[in-house]
């Protein structure tokens, strides 16, 4: 019974997924000629995608640690991919990249403050950044807290995936996805974006535990400060 209650999660987690992606294809400008950096780009395929639906004739650089989705991601996506660690100091020089994208890798960043900064020094004056994490205070994080247990968007050891029974990953190896260390909230992100000078322009909600398709894109859209996933566009002053 507690399997498939973990495999259903799942379930509910990847539809959440699927709509923050979405949700954040969305927030793209359209543009010519533009240069972006994606951060944690993985093989490619989503931000080629996404630049290429938006921006005529884009120039892509991606960060990434794994060597072998950077080798994809610059041979079958053409994406300039760098086997870097986006938690040091990025091999860019100031004033350089008209968008800055990181889906789902702020939350496995320790020094976020240095991680901000980056971007901001990196950004051409009137660029952007495009950044969707985790939600602390959706309400399956809040219903965990309730319950005495870690939010199911917080880990607290590299050794094993405890704290919180009803964890999707805890049977479903989700757990090898990284793990989180800073997670935030709606506000809070605002608040630190804007502390580096950042104008926020656009938010969005998506997913609404534990609802899922229609359902989950309208809660999702009315309440963004308790959907699952949380992302925003912000302009570099």
């Amino acid at each position: 019974m507690h399997h498939k209650i973990l495999i259903n999660m799942r379930a509910i987690w990847t539809d959440a997924a699927n709509l923050n992606n979405f949700r954040y294809s969305q927030m793209f400008k359209p543009a010519d000629h533009a240069v972006v950096l994606d951060l944690g780009c993985d093989n490619g395929e989503l931000i080629r995608g996404w630049a290429d639906a938006k921006i005529h004739h884009a120039t892509i650089w991606g960060m990434d640690i794994e060597k072998k989705k950077i080798a994809i991601a610059r041979k079958k996506y053409g994406i300039k991919a760098l086997h870097a660690n986006v938690e040091k100091r990025f091999p860019f020089k100031k004033n350089y990249f008209d968008l800055v994208t990181a889906n789902q890798i702020i939350e496995h960043i320790h020094d976020v403050d240095f991680f901000i900064a980056e971007i901001h020094r990196v950004l051409k004056p009137g660029g952007y950044v495009l950044i969707a994490t985790e939600n602390l205070s959706s309400w399956h994080n809040i219903f965990a807290l309730i319950l005495g247990w870690q939010a199911f968007s917080q880990h607290i050891s590299y050794r094993a995936n405890i704290g919180n029974p009803w964890r999707v990953g805890k049977y479903t190896g989700l757990e090898k996805s990284g793990m989180h260390v800073k997670i935030f909230t709606l506000f809070g992100l605002k608040e630190l974006l804007k502390l580096y000078g950042f104008k926020i322009e656009a938010t969005f909600g998506a997913g609404f535990y534990p609802f899922t398709k229609i359902l989950s894109k309208i809660l999702s859209q009315v309440d963004a400060r308790h959907s699952a996933f949380i992302g925003m566009r912000a302009r570099k002053l």
